[in-house]
């Protein structure tokens, strides 16, 4: 285990929002140690929905092109899903997906990037590798300790689990990232809160290099998901394209299901395969009561959980860690204050009661619709009900493939770092995504040429979007040279892209959401500079608007 007994930053946790938080820090010069009790290994493959927003931040960090055309999957393979009475029964509906490689095409009016499909084993993997180019200190098979923590930093045991050696290590910052056992959380005494163990199941993973084509024969076209409506909806997805899967049932809380048995009654006796993992797994919808404790901070499975319905899990952690990200960053570098710090929590806890609320309401969804054995029928009744059920799940599934609200439309309505303009918030509909630049929203993407989004101008400073020319922003960059915070601005003439921005000038933080917006400039920019940049506490603002 290496030497260090003193680094700015501690990651606990190495998956893939650990390692996210890894490339940020990384990315914005920040040194840190990671440190993961496991091997690195990705032995259970799930969440392989990498959605437009997540793809966004890894444009920023030069990988997006590795994770969209990874070899984990064909570029040309269309992400369809599909219900049907069972794996060996009848079609009932589908939902059409694109393929990776047109995904940037698809969604080029919402985003540079689009959404992916990336196995878990593949995406950690590519996630590490980044890190690792950019200097990163990781350390697997490593058990973190906290053992004190104030308002100036965290003290640390570091156990190395194969030497037994045991070094204390001190930082100004931990991140816990280490999951749902978060040991961190335990050590703060944080509970989660919300709704347990909704729904249990048990899952497999497994190679069967018959299936595809079977199921190809059976359905007449290539799924990437299989849902079913038997008693123990059954569903299965492809983890390659070709011959590695993963399939998932309902069960009670007191069974343990074989799971040769239970792949072999899902796909038919005649076709082969091997077993690879198998374990229980439960739905939840918990968020933390609180992000954190003074320098330790709770970021993705740490702070929150949630039914794997929609893809929101790693992605609302990446989310959580891009946040943290930059704040750290600015408070190393000085011009970021405690205030900065304290808006982590704020901002991000309630897109975590969102989307943990969005992940249930699909579950919920999925439970009003019951199979029948009319629905296998080869009569004139089998399919009048087949056609019956296919309107039924399009109108209760249909939301948990369409989700581009949730990936680019969430907002930090209330964050005391945000300066709101008066105006009413945009609509927060989960599956329709609405570009604004309301204070607290993501700055909307939009082509400045080819290939050049307005997003790759932020993430280094805060950038003043503006319609005038950058001589009218002098005061705004005196103010911010003045105190050392990165400013930076960016000049829109096209039309469309004026309008997009529905005000002449739009501050956009290095996280690339709205901080400020108006048609004037403000007449104090240093009174807003302290509150954009957390130079002041919630107990320090409540005082100033209290005096």
């Amino acid at each position: 285990m290496n030497s260090k007994t003193e680094v700015p930053v501690i990651i606990v946790g190495g998956g893939p929002v650990g390692l996210a938080l890894a490339n940020e820090l990384s990315w914005r010069g920040v040194e840190y140690v990671l440190v993961d009790e496991g091997d690195g290994d990705v032995t259970f493959p799930a969440g392989e929905a990498i959605f437009s927003r997540t793809m966004e931040h890894l444009r920023r960090w030069g990988i997006a092109d590795r994770v969209r055309h990874h070899r984990g999957f064909p570029d040309h393979y269309p992400f369809n899903v599909a219900f049907a009475t069972s794996l060996h029964g009848k079609l009932l509906a589908s939902f059409d997906g694109h393929a990776n490689r047109d995904m940037p095409m698809a969604f080029g009016h919402l985003s540079p990037e689009g959404p992916t499909v990336c196995p878990k084993r593949l995406f950690d993997p590519t996630l590490r590798d980044a890190a690792l180019e950019r200097g990163a200190d990781l350390r697997y098979g490593v058990r973190a300790t906290l053992v004190a923590h104030d308002s100036d930093g965290v003290s640390v045991e570091l156990a190395d689990l194969r030497t037994g050696r045991v070094e204390r290590v001190k930082a100004g910052y931990l991140a816990a990232c280490d999951g749902a056992r978060s040991a961190v959380r335990k050590a703060l005494e944080i509970d989660y809160e919300g709704d347990f163990a909704q729904g249990h199941n048990f899952a497999a993973y497994f190679r069967s290099p018959g299936l595809k084509a079977h199921l190809a024969r059976q359905f007449g076209s290539t799924f990437f998901q299989i849902h079913t409506l038997t008693p123990q909806r059954t569903y299965l997805t492809t983890v390659d394209g070709s011959e590695l899967w993963r399939i998932s049932e309902y069960c009670q809380a007191d069974q343990s299901p074989d799971p040769a048995d239970m792949i072999r009654r899902a796909i038919g006796e005649n076709i082969g395969f091997d077993i690879l993992r198998a374990q229980p797994w439960s739905g939840h919808r918990v968020v933390a009561r609180q992000y954190g404790a003074a320098r330790v901070f709770l970021v993705g499975d740490a702070a929150h959980l949630r039914w794997p319905k929609g893809g929101f899990g790693a992605n609302t952690g990446i989310g959580d860690a891009i946040d943290l990200g930059w704040k750290i960053a600015a408070h190393l570098a000085g011009w970021g204050g405690d205030g900065l710090l304290e808006s982590y929590g704020i901002e991000r806890r309630p897109i975590a009661l969102r989307n943990t609320g969005e992940a249930a309401r699909n579950y919920d969804r999925d439970s009003r619709i019951e199979g029948s054995p009319l629905l296998d029928a080869d009569t004139p009744e089998g399919e009048a009900a087949r056609r019956a059920m296919e309107g039924e799940i399009h109108r209760h599934r249909k939301q948990e493939f369409t989700t581009q609200g949730i990936q680019l439309g969430y907002c930090y309505a209330g964050s005391p770092i945000c300066v709101p303009d008066g105006s009413e918030p945009p609509p927060d509909d989960p599956h329709v995504y609405t570009p604004t630049t309301w204070p607290g929203a993501r700055a909307p993407h939009a082509w400045l040429a080819p290939g050049v989004s307005t997003l790759d101008a932020f993430g280094r400073a805060f950038v003043l979007v503006t319609t005038e020319y950058e001589s009218t922003a002098r005061t705004f960059a005196d103010a911010f040279n003045a105190r050392d915070v990165p400013f930076a601005t960016l000049r829109i003439t096209a039309p469309d892209v004026v309008r997009l921005y529905e005000r002449k000038h739009v501050l956009v933080r290095p996280d690339g959401h709205v901080a400020w917006r108006g048609d004037e400039l403000p007449e104090n920019p240093m009174d807003l500079l302290e509150r954009i940049c957390g130079r002041r506490t919630l107990k320090q603002q409540a005082e100033l608007k209290a005096a």
